[in-house]
């Protein structure tokens, strides 16, 4: 019975989070972009962004980066809850703001309370067979990541650094930069940012 509970829970927390992500997407496009227009610079299909607009799509990782990329956001907004207060310090680890990308495996959690904030911390699960080169990432500051389980390979500017469980990578952010997992196994990192940019490109 509890598991039942605690599915039907996430489930509605899920479709909770799909409606305000294209409530958001929808907010940040209408008098900037026609949806059309939006689709050209996403690179994605127009019937998708009305989908997600509308709260019955599923978009990918890489559609919600290429869309947080084309709207100028960073990705951590896209975990803003318009219902919570901005006062706040403590993050109880059952309390943490989750997008789920189930069709992909990938999961991602922010470690603190808001994303109105000058550091930004996500951990996010990266599926086994993961290949992230074709949506690199570049924005302003320096961004650190600490795999915590598994293994990944972080490629900036190029250059391929494979980082195990306790190893970490700090950058300059301002340079192409993406995640792969080429193991049949899930790997956790952490991803902190200052200022808290994951997912904006310039």
């Amino acid at each position: 019975m509890e598991a039942a509970d605690n599915e039907a829970s996430e489930t509605l927390d899920r479709d909770f989070w799909i409606t305000h992500l294209g409530a958001m997407v929808k907010n940040q496009r209408v008098g900037r972009f026609t949806v059309e227009e939006l689709a050209d610079r996403a690179g994605v299909s127009a019937g998708l962004i009305s989908q997600i607009e509308r709260g019955i799509g599923n978009p990918s990782f890489a559609t919600l980066l290429r869309l947080a990329n084309s709207l100028d956001l960073p990705l951590s907004s896209m975990f803003t809850n318009p219902n919570e207060g901005r006062e706040r310090m403590l993050v109880r680890r059952t309390d943490r703001r989750r997008i789920e990308i189930p069709s992909q495996g990938i999961s991602m959690e922010l470690i603190v309370p808001d994303t109105d904030r000058k550091l930004g911390v996500v951990s996010m699960t990266i599926p086994a067979n993961f290949d992230g080169s074709h949506v690199p990432h570049s924005h302003e500051g320096e961004e650190c990541v600490l795999v915590q389980a598994g293994t990944l390979v972080a490629t900036v500017a190029g250059q391929d650094s494979t980082l195990g469980p306790g190893d970490s990578l700090t950058y300059d952010a301002s340079l192409p930069h993406w995640w792969s997992n080429h193991t049949e196994s899930a790997a956790v990192m952490l991803a902190i940012s200052t200022p808290p940019s994951l997912g904006r490109a310039h």
